[in-house]
Parts: structure tokens; C-alpha cells; sequence
């Protein structure tokens, strides 16, 4: 599975942001959509598969809701997130997002693993909508020129 993207965790989001438009610009990478607590950076007409996301330093003794980072990777069905969320489970990981479409954006379902050192691990399938549209064209267009034919054929008297 080739990785979908990767997310680091930073102190200052707007230092580091500045510090990797900086660096990435040669790659051809900008800033792809900003949050208040992420910015997500990808090639021009690309996805954006780098992100940063704000992290409070860890105080002394404090473990409990620091972020670690996080890794995603790329499944070819749902039920392949599905298989990589189970394996997980039975690897030892922990539950920290089960399967299902989440209101990122529409298409984009995803299971979360914590790994044995409390990183996020991502399992995503991502269909857009355009994409979906496109699978059943075929056959609402089919459909249409079947029905355009027979109408046609049947005017032009050819007994249909």
C-alpha cells in the first residue's frame, strides 16, 4: 500500500508552516487548505499529502492527549480498510477510529490504529464523488441511448 500522507506534530503551527512553504517550494508544494489547528500542504493540482498539525509541547509527566504522529495509508476497497483495522486489533494496536466514511470530505472512509508507541495510524479508501458518478454513467447512459434508439427507430417507422 503507498502512503496517502503523513502528518507531523509541531509547537508553533505558523512557524512551521512558514518553514516548510520554504523548504517544499522547489518540490512545487503550497499550502493546499489551512485550519485553525492544521494546514495541509501538496504539489500544485495535487492532493495534499504533508500536514502539520499544532501539539503543545508535552509538560513533565503528562502523557494523556499529546499527539504523536500519523501515517496514512492507502487501501484499494473498503473492505480492505476494514482487514487493516481488524489486523490491527489482533496486532496489539489500539481502536482510535473504527471503519466508516468520515465528514472530511465525501468518499473518505478510513479506520484509525494507535500503534504500540500511541502513533495514529490511518487505513484510507477515498472515492470522490466525481469518481462514483462516473462508474454509473455507463449504464444511465446506456440506458438513455437504448431508449433514445428505440424512440427514434420507432418514429422513423422501423416497427420497434
Amino acid at each position: 500500500m503507498p502512503l496517502a500522507h503523513v502528518s507531523l506534530p509541531v509547537s508553533s503551527l505558523s512557524k512551521s508552516t512558514a518553514f516548510y512553504t520554504t523548504l517544499l517550494a522547489p518540490l512545487g508544494y503550497g499550502i493546499y487548505l489551512s485550519l485553525e489547528e492544521t494546514v495541509g500542504m501538496g504539489p500544485k493540482y495535487g492532493a495534499p499529502d504533508f500536514w502539520l498539525h499544532h501539539c503543545p509541547k508535552e509538560k513533565e509527566g503528562e502523557k494523556e492527549g499529546v499527539s504523536k504522529t500519523h501515517v496514512c495509508f492507502s487501501a484499494s476497497s473498503q473492505k480492505q480498510v476494514k482487514a487493516f483495522y481488524e489486523a490491527g486489533l489482533k496486532a496489539g494496536g489500539k481502536d482510535n477510529g473504527k471503519p466508516g466514511e468520515r465528514n472530511y470530505t465525501k468518499g473518505y472512509y478510513a479506520a484509525y490504529i494507535l500503534d504500540l508507541e500511541g502513533n495514529n495510524v490511518e487505513c484510507l479508501y477515498y472515492q470522490p464523488l466525481w469518481l462514483t458518478a462516473m462508474q454509473y454513467a455507463p449504464s444511465v447512459l446506456g440506458a438513455a441511448a437504448v431508449g433514445a434508439v428505440a424512440w427514434w427507430g420507432g418514429n422513423a417507422g422501423w416497427g420497434l
